[in-house]
């Protein structure tokens, strides 16, 4: 095992590797099909060393998924904050970011993160957050011309969140994946 002049900075160095690691391989495998035992391999750590710095599997998929929202979240600040971008480009922006977010993901991995409580319980209080701020950013778009004023966007956003559901529950994915 490698260590620098600063344990600190080696240990938080450290911890992203593990995130990264790990999460690519959950995303790969399935997060039941991931071993802590194998992410310690990859990165040729000690176990005990990984167990030091995540106590277990489920907070090791927490961290990640937070670290993977706060990337996310400043590519799309970043690029909505450009005020030469519209709204339509914005959304666009957005939408091709998931798409690209979900081209490589084993469908396994949605299917086991539900087996996780406190990950569920994070995914549901960040997915209400994100459809207030969808909602808000619509209404911004019909305030600016860009969308028409008799559109109940709060329906659009809950149709488009059961219809989400019904594809991952029916595993629809594999027919067009």
């Amino acid at each position: 095992m490698r260590t620098s002049a600063n344990p600190t900075i080696y240990r938080r160095e450290l911890k992203g590797r593990i995130l990264e690691v790990a999460m690519r391989e959950f995303k790969r495998k399935g997060v039941r099909s991931v071993k802590m035992d194998d992410i310690a391999r990859i990165l040729s750590i000690s176990k005990r060393t990984l167990y030091e710095i995540y106590s277990d599997k489920q907070e090791l998929l927490l961290e990640g998924i937070r670290m993977e929202d706060e990337q996310r979240n400043e590519a799309v600040s970043s690029f909505a904050n450009d005020k030469s971008m519209g709204a339509i480009d914005i959304i666009m922006e957005f939408y091709r970011m998931q798409i690209k977010g979900l081209a490589n993901v084993n469908p396994v991995f949605y299917e086991d993160v539900k087996k996780f409580k406190v990950v569920r319980d994070y995914l549901r209080e960040r997915h209400i957050q994100h459809q207030q701020r969808g909602v808000m950013f619509l209404k911004k778009g019909m305030e600016d011309g860009y969308f028409r004023e008799d559109v109940d966007f709060e329906l659009i956003s809950q149709l488009a969140e059961k219809l989400s559901e019904f594809v991952m529950e029916s595993r629809m994915y594999n027919q067009y994946g």
